[in-house]
């Protein structure tokens, strides 16, 4: 088993190309059960994949006529790849050909294989793109997740599939884990039949926790689709239907959708006598957005603690990550870079990549360190050329 704990160590491997350096950073690892009464279990969420035109048409080798993404999570894969689970928001649908970026999105099916290999372990479905490409885009983009046995959920391909296959229940290492997942909605595109794409309602999500509840996971996870885009921080709406999750069951809560980030939340609540976290936006995990705030966003690490029957939640915070781009060869190539480390090391960027990279760390901690509840920063220590919380 994997395990995360505050003390990580990291194996740092510098590749001087187009003025980027290869980071190759790695949570701490060891095996939990070894004590049989304690066990621990890590787990990381990301902001949204999304897939614009122009990357698509940089994810092209024309001389292996195939898209390529292995690069798009090269400097974060040690990371990804270390949690026990972790989890990311597919924004986009795997719809086939022709691909295109916004408003209707279509991205190749190695997309998905990159992800994998980076270290994601399951992708959440429901947003406003998941009807993009109507019923073949939603049937496609699961077809093409089993076809790779990659755990998704938040479409379905008929009420009787999510019947059956919803609540998303994980058993690993000795935790029990359940996965919600909903969207606002679909851009106006009807979900076409028979698919079905969860949609955030009340009477419904009430009725899945109860569901939840009755298959005694220790933790039940909601990712959500929501809020309004560009807004640094939660609407009414958002407030109110975190407040509901958690009255009736949910114990984690991970937003996506503002394309920016949002505050976040880690506190005890002394009436539910449970851990709660929210996590109202992670911003942008990978897309073409280059606006202010648009350009980066974050990764969270849970770390929960079981003692016997009792699970608790041990250790948050969350890291910045910042996309650069690179013209090689005349292909654009799209890179996540811990944006701690690179602060760190300027020589490894120009100076106006640095300028923007520093532009969005520097709005980012203002508004999380003045936002966030007991949920701290993990920031590169050159010291001990280790992650430490800030």
């Amino acid at each position: 088993m994997k395990e995360m704990i505050y003390k990580f160590f990291a194996i740092i491997l510098l590749i001087l190309c187009q003025g980027l350096v290869s980071f190759v950073p790695l949570f701490a690892q060891s095996d939990s059960l070894s004590k049989q009464e304690e066990k621990e279990f890590s787990l990381i969420f990301t902001g949204d994949v999304m897939q614009h035109g122009s990357q698509i048409k940089g994810a092209f080798n024309s001389k292996t006529s195939s898209y390529e993404y292995d690069s798009n999570f090269h400097y974060l894969t040690p990371i990804l790849s270390s949690a026990d689970l972790t989890v990311a928001n597919l924004e986009l649908t795997l719809g086939g050909p022709p691909y295109k970026g916004y408003p209707t999105f279509s991205s190749p099916d190695n997309l998905a294989v990159s992800l994998k290999k980076a270290g994601i372990d399951c992708l959440v479905t429901a947003n406003n793109h998941s009807c993009d490409r109507r019923k073949k885009g939603v049937v496609r983009t699961i077809d093409v997740l089993d076809s790779l046995q990659f755990p998704h959920t938040g479409t379905f391909k008929s009420q009787a599939a999510r019947d059956t296959l919803y609540p998303h229940l994980i058993e690993q290492n000795g935790f029990k884990l359940v996965v919600l997942n909903y969207t606002y909605g679909t851009n106006g595109i009807p979900v076409p039949k028979p698919t079905v794409v969860n949609l955030i309602d009340e009477n419904t999500m009430k009725a899945d926790l109860v569901k939840a509840k009755a298959l005694k996971p220790d933790k039940i996870i909601v990712v959500i689709h929501w809020g309004w885009e560009y807004q640094s921080y939660p609407n009414k709406s958002q407030k109110s239907t975190a407040n509901f999750l958690v009255e009736n069951g949910a114990d984690i809560i991970i937003g996506m959708h503002p394309h920016v980030l949002q505050p976040m939340e880690n506190y005890y609540d002394t009436l539910l006598k449970k851990d709660i976290v929210k996590i109202y936006s992670l911003g942008n995990f990978v897309s073409n957005q280059r606006k202010r705030k648009t350009d980066g966003g974050a990764i969270a690490r849970i770390e929960l603690q079981k003692i016997g029957d009792q699970v608790t939640v041990k250790e948050v915070g969350y890291l910045l990550t910042w996309v650069n781009t690179s013209i090689i060869n005349g292909r654009k190539f799209w890179y996540i870079l811990p944006a701690s480390y690179y602060q760190q090391n300027p020589e490894l960027l120009s100076k106006e990549k640095y300028a923007k990279m520093k532009l969005f760390i520097d709005d980012s901690r203002k508004l999380l360190k003045k936002a966030n509840v007991n949920f701290p920063e993990y920031v590169w220590n050159p010291k001990i050329t280790n992650w430490t919380l800030k």
